[in-house]
């Protein structure tokens, strides 16, 4: 299990950055899958599927009408995925990303025109790798 922690990040929309993130944890699970035969003593494993998810909070001001958007999106019925990625900064030039569906938000606070929102994450298919 891999445990990237980061101070900042972005979350992109249609290619262009609506939002500002910050203390990121995502983590990356691979399920092990039990391949031992019939009469075997010993167990024997395989590795099976990746899922990477995580946790953030988003800021932007109340009059960012794209992010104000975005974050009105999970009370969508819709079916159909985002185009929103998430890009965690990890130092002047390496950064890990892949193509993120947002799946709890909550108010974390609010003064004056900011607004900070938590939010659950996963990241659909294989992310990037930049450790």
């Amino acid at each position: 299990m891999t445990v990237p922690n980061s101070t900042h990040g972005e979350i992109r929309f249609r290619g262009q950055k609506v939002a500002k993130v910050v203390n990121i944890t995502m983590e990356t699970q691979r399920a092990t899958l039990d391949t031992t035969g019939i009469g075997d003593m010993d167990d024997e494993f395989a590795y099976g599927k990746r899922t990477t998810s995580g946790s953030a909070v988003v800021r932007y001001r109340i009059d960012d009408q794209p992010t104000v958007d975005l974050m009105n999106r999970i009370f969508d019925d819709g079916e159909q995925l985002d185009d929103l990625e998430m890009v965690i900064h990890k130092g002047s030039s390496r950064k890990l990303s892949g193509p993120v569906l947002i799946n709890s938000q909550g108010i974390g606070q609010s003064l004056g025109e900011s607004v900070s929102v938590n939010i659950s994450f996963v990241i659909s298919g294989k992310p990037s790798r930049a450790f």
